[in-house]
């Protein structure tokens, strides 16, 4: 989670509850909890793709007009991608396009990223639920616990080259990190008792900060009840 992602989260809860008046104080608090089925698709620089995913969330009304929740997601199936392309070329400085191509090693490059779990913290502003159909807007950030791999496998290799040159031979890289960033997103929390809503629920995790793009799209249908 970037800090910059996680400070605007935090400015903007704390400007909704200032503004947050004391006749909405008795429904402060409220807990709710549920789960989710969601399509989960990611765009991103090294991989891209769709998978099914799990969810389990659970927040408290603030207010009348704002709840706080957390989440859980555990994606199915790992996002991958694979291309070719020269990965090293054994021209001189200065070759021609031409010579460079010539003198490169062409390598299939197969990239998957496993999602091991994406946890996010958000706020939904919402009308009061008056009726049985309740718009909600949702703002907060977002972070996956992913593990990249990516295997080199060698196609092509110039004539005179050592197979066996650290820049030649096949091998595989695995390394796991965080990717944060800004979520945003809406819901409809349709009512079925007073207590028991189905919530089809939008979110988009915005975790392009920088020169990489990790962006990923969430579309999930949700149980959700309130004690």
């Amino acid at each position: 989670m970037t800090i910059h992602a996680s400070a605007v989260f935090a400015a903007l809860l704390t400007a909704i509850l200032a503004a947050d008046t004391p006749a909405s104080a008795q429904t402060r608090l409220r807990p709710y909890a549920g789960g989710s089925i969601s399509n989960f698709s990611v765009s991103a620089d090294d991989v891209d793709g769709r998978s099914v995913a799990a969810g389990l969330f659970g927040g408290v009304a603030l207010s009348k007009y704002v709840d706080a929740e957390a989440e859980l997601v555990l994606p199915a199936d790992p996002f991958t991608r694979s291309y070719t392309g020269i990965s090293e070329s054994f021209a001189p400085p200065g070759s021609s396009r031409a010579e460079i191509e010539r003198l490169g090693v062409v390598t299939r490059f197969d990239k998957d990223r496993e999602v091991n779990a994406l946890l996010s913290a958000v706020v939904i502003i919402h009308p009061p639920a008056d009726t049985r159909w309740t718009p909600g807007f949702i703002v907060g950030v977002a972070n996956q616990h992913v593990r990249d791999r990516t295997i080199y496998t060698p196609v092509t290799i110039p004539e005179g080259v050592d197979p066996q040159h650290p820049s030649v031979v096949g091998h595989t890289e695995v390394h796991s990190r965080n990717l944060g960033g800004l979520t945003v997103g809406a819901n409809l929390a349709i009512a079925l008792t007073p207590r028991l809503s189905i919530v089809p629920d939008v979110r988009y995790d915005y975790g392009s900060i920088g020169d990489e793009i990790n962006n990923a799209l969430r579309t999930s249908v949700r149980m959700l009840w309130r004690f």
